[in-house]
């Protein structure tokens, strides 16, 4: 069955150049400069809940760029998901009108739709 192994590896290495993009946008927004917890997000600290960056930083924490030998399909969705969510929600709060990011959400979507059926 070289097909489905073939194929596999395509829609994991498209899953994860989805990832790679939104966590380069997430990563220009997020100014690590006076973290102390150098990137690495920590619910039980009152600094990483209160930073204005603390939701990115807990996105990018806890989707690091996934290895394509070990990460899941299911990991690399979520990740998906979940900065399509995240970059929504911060699209709201701004005048983002990046075609790029745009073509990225209808990848993404288009993506998780096919994955979903």
């Amino acid at each position: 069955m070289p097909g489905i192994s073939a194929n596999t590896r395509t829609l994991s290495a498209y899953a994860a150049d989805l990832l790679q993009y939104a966590r380069w946008i997430i990563e220009r927004e997020v100014d690590f400069t006076d973290c102390q917890q150098r990137s690495h997000y920590d619910e039980s600290m009152p600094a990483c809940v209160e930073c204005r960056f603390g939701s990115a930083c807990r996105w990018l924490d806890q989707h690091r760029t996934p290895d394509m030998e070990t990460a899941s399909m299911e990991d690399m969705i979520a990740g998906i998901e979940s900065a399509s969510e995240y970059l929504q929600s911060t699209m709201r709060n701004s005048d983002t009108n990046d075609p790029e990011l745009h073509d990225w959400f209808h990848k993404a979507h288009r993506f998780l739709r096919a994955q979903g059926e």
